[in-house]
């Protein structure tokens, strides 16, 4: 295994939709061995932002240094056809328990939930989950959290959402995207940020900058 800690550095990120710039300058450093949360109103870029950080759309302007990264956006973006080790073996992953169900008759929550066993099995060194928690049940939240925590001391892991309880029970950073800029808050920094309270209070101030 390398020696070198991955880390995801963005600086000035600029990214625009015809007049409308949604990135205007975001700037920072993801490291490994803490979850971060990309917090924000619909709109404000934090889908564009982590796209854009996996090589998935060009920023305008800006720089970005990264290891090997991986957007995973939802269960919408994966095939209905064939069975999940079908879809494993493709990707080059073994077989999983229960790999023999079609993911035609999949529900919404176990169909995402086979999107981020493979984005966790693929091992990155920069994950990128979009709205990880959505359509998943209350036990399979708390088995992806744990996850999540295992993976994290050897790589990045970022997580944008409009889920502020799984937010304040799992993110050892929050950045809040508004204006185009990030905001950030360390949990060993400032834990009383971290209150659900006090994140809904942040998430409603960054709705009136964005």
């Amino acid at each position: 295994m390398s020696s070198i800690v991955p880390m995801l550095e963005l600086s000035l990120i600029r990214k625009s939709y015809g007049d409308n710039e949604v990135l205007r300058g975001f700037s920072g450093t993801f490291s490994a061995g803490r979850i971060a949360a990309l917090v924000g109103p619909n709109g404000a870029g934090k889908t564009t932002l982590l796209r854009i950080s996996a090589g998935l759309q060009r920023a305008d302007s800006g720089l970005i240094r990264s290891g090997r990264a991986l957007y995973y956006g939802g269960f919408d973006l994966l095939p209905v056809k064939g069975s999940v080790d079908q879809l494993r073996r493709g990707l080059g992953l073994p077989p999983a328990s229960k790999g023999g169900r079609k993911l035609s008759r999949l529900s919404r929550g176990e169909l995402h939930r086979v999107g981020l066993d493979i984005a966790l099995d693929l091992v990155p060194d920069v994950l990128l989950l979009d709205e990880p928690w959505t359509a998943l049940e209350p036990d399979a939240r708390d088995t992806l959290n744990i996850e999540l925590r295992a993976h994290a001391p050897n790589r990045v892991v970022i997580c944008s959402s409009h889920d502020l309880d799984e937010v304040a029970r799992v993110a050892d950073d929050v950045v809040f995207l508004a204006g185009g800029v990030g905001t950030w808050k360390r949990r060993d920094e400032d834990a009383a940020a971290f209150d659900r309270e006090e994140l809904i209070r942040a998430y409603r101030e960054s709705k009136r900058t964005t």
